[in-house]
């Protein structure tokens, strides 16, 4: 059995193109400007932060967890949490090891905004715009290091002649067989809400690692989802009982 204690994974890289001018002098017709500010909307709204960091100065470190997960029962994750819905992925904005939820250095995250499409299973309302954390994320090396325990410190010193390393730019670490998240991409995600130690304000923790992070596509009852293990597409029932899909 695996331990779904720490509901904590990283961002893979996104490049998007940019909007094209118009050579023409011409005015614009209507059409062509609501085109043109829908673009602009889309580049704007998939941000991420990761993808201008070049990946030769990314130093990765998967991670082992142990956490329960009940692989017999393919609602367990839904019964597990209080909110379950499809997301869409707006930014990406960045990673860190020191978190407002807990005010302590945790296991590296990434954080960014999603817009909620459907809601499955708790309070939300469709069209919300969140703050969502997972487990795993790109950080500083110095950011990582001070992440780091004393004990954990010595081990990179004694590797390294009993001084801090050098040369390493920035730290990749997250769960091992745990999914990447993609900005501008649907998932159906596990939340749990967390508010700030200093009551400011909410972030959504998305959790289950593998199994609570299923890309989506399609839509209402045919929407799939995409099995992390298999790389298989599934129905939504798989992992949505049907009583829980809204009518269409």
């Amino acid at each position: 059995m695996n331990n779904l204690k720490v509901p904590f994974a990283v961002a893979t890289v996104l490049l998007l193109g940019g909007v094209a001018s118009c050579a023409s002098d011409a005015p614009r017709s209507i059409e062509q400007a609501e085109s043109q500010q829908a673009t602009e909307s889309i580049v704007a709204v998939a941000h991420d932060a990761y993808a201008g960091i070049p990946v030769d100065q990314i130093h990765s470190i998967p991670s082992e967890v142990d956490f329960i997960w009940n692989a017999k029962d393919p609602y367990y994750g839904f019964n597990s949490v209080p909110v379950v819905a499809r997301v869409h992925i707006d930014s990406i904005d960045g990673g860190r090891t020191y978190s407002p939820i807990f005010n302590q250095y945790t296991f590296s995250q990434t954080i960014g905004k999603m817009a909620v499409q459907a809601v499955y299973k708790g309070d939300l309302k469709p069209g919300a715009q969140l703050t969502y954390n997972k487990g795993g994320g790109i950080v500083s090396f110095d950011e990582y290091w001070k992440s780091l325990n004393p004990q954990q410190q010595d081990k990179f010193k004694h590797r390294n002649g009993g001084q801090k390393p050098t040369g390493i730019q920035y730290v990749k670490k997250m769960y091992s067989e745990d999914a990447d998240i993609k900005a501008g991409k649907d998932y159906i995600a596990l939340l749990l809400p967390q508010q700030y130690k200093d009551g400011t304000a909410e972030e959504y923790s998305i959790q289950g690692f593998q199994y609570g992070f299923r890309e989506a596509r399609g839509s209402g009852a045919g929407t799939t989802v995409l099995n992390n293990e298999t790389n298989e597409w599934e129905s939504l029932e798989s992992i949505v009982p049907l009583t829980a899909i809204p009518s269409t």
